[in-house]
């Protein structure tokens, strides 16, 4: 089944922007006198803010006083401040994607924040390349349900078995691969034994290979 359709998740794949979440995390957190260990901030990479803030909790590492829809507003703000002039896009990425969107329909799924996601878009020149842009608004279960997805190859046109999925956590493989979609790997975040679920696991500097992997799908 030949792909018609790559959708690209944005943290650690279009850009390197897991650390603005954990500055944009520390700046709120700082208002509380909570301090997180580098352990605490891993373990939030590609999960929703929601799930971040429920581990935490979990872990009594949070009040259980504080009110996570408050939490996550001014976080919100705060990463779109740190985000305005520091896009971070990895390198070669604007060429590959520019490549793509001539052979391929083109969207994005995160569980980041639509505005965060636009904002990083059209900083960097990158949206008019993409026809479909889901957030963590959109739908009700984040990664790694696999709701996004699904609703992206519904507004793309297109059956999840023509979609190939770009990922960088095992939150987001998981939910690519239960909405039936094929899952490419990239290594910019995480080491490859953490990516192991995906149908292929490259390094970023591998990243032109993904072409001669779409193309032998057939």
């Amino acid at each position: 089944m030949p792909i018609k359709a790559i959708i690209f998740d944005v943290d650690g794949v279009i850009f390197d922007s897991e650390i603005l979440h954990k500055i944009a995390w520390e700046e709120v957190f700082t208002k509380y006198n909570i301090t997180l260990d580098e352990d605490d901030y891993f373990n939030g990479i590609g999960v929703s803010d929601r799930d971040f803030l429920e581990r935490l909790k979990r872990e009594e590492k949070i009040p259980d006083f504080i009110d996570f829809e408050d939490l996550i507003a001014q976080k919100n703000t705060k990463i779109l401040k740190v985000s305005k002039n520091n896009t971070r896009m990895l390198p070669e990425m604007y060429e590959f994607i520019s490549t793509l969107s001539g052979q391929y329909k083109i969207a994005v799924a995160s569980n980041s924040s639509k505005e965060f996601i636009t904002n990083l878009l059209e900083t960097s020149g990158l949206m008019n390349f993409f026809s479909v842009i889901l957030g963590r608004q959109d739908i009700i279960k984040p990664k790694p349900a696999p709701d996004i997805y699904i609703k992206c190859s519904q507004k793309l046109g297109i059956l999840p078995q023509y979609c190939c999925v770009i990922e960088d956590s095992p939150t987001g493989i998981k939910a690519a691969k239960n909405a039936g979609m094929y899952c490419i790997a990239i290594c910019s975040t995480l080491e490859k034994k953490f990516l192991l679920e995906a149908d292929l696991i490259i390094d970023y500097a591998d990243i032109k290979t993904v072409e001669n992997f779409l193309k032998s799908i057939k």
